[in-house]
């Protein structure tokens, strides 16, 4: 059974606007990943991310490890709706040019 580590993205980066934000929340996931821990990410308190963020976060994780390990060790919590439709398309997007 995997050890289970909860990452609260608003405590862990400074914003959700730049690379260097999301560098920060990609170098966390990296660590606990590599440790074979199953990860809650929070967006607790965050309405909206960039691209930018994204492609730094969870794009590098999906392209280091792939889509299947994202989908089975990571998952995302405490989202508002319109942070939900953000991340789903962002991520069906991802998988559809890298993996479909």
């Amino acid at each position: 059974m995997k050890a289970s580590q909860k990452i609260f993205v608003k405590d862990l980066c400074g914003g959700t606007y730049t690379n260097v934000d999301g560098f920060s929340l990609f170098t966390q996931i990296d660590n606990l990943l590599s440790n074979k821990s199953e990860i809650l990410l929070s967006f607790t308190g965050i309405d909206s991310v960039s691209s930018s963020f994204l492609n730094s976060s969870i794009g590098s994780v999906i392209e280091k490890y792939g889509l299947e390990v994202f989908k089975n060790d990571i998952r995302i919590t405490n989202y508002t709706p319109t942070l939900a439709r953000i991340l789903k398309k962002y991520i069906d997007n991802l998988a559809y040019h890298c993996c479909g």
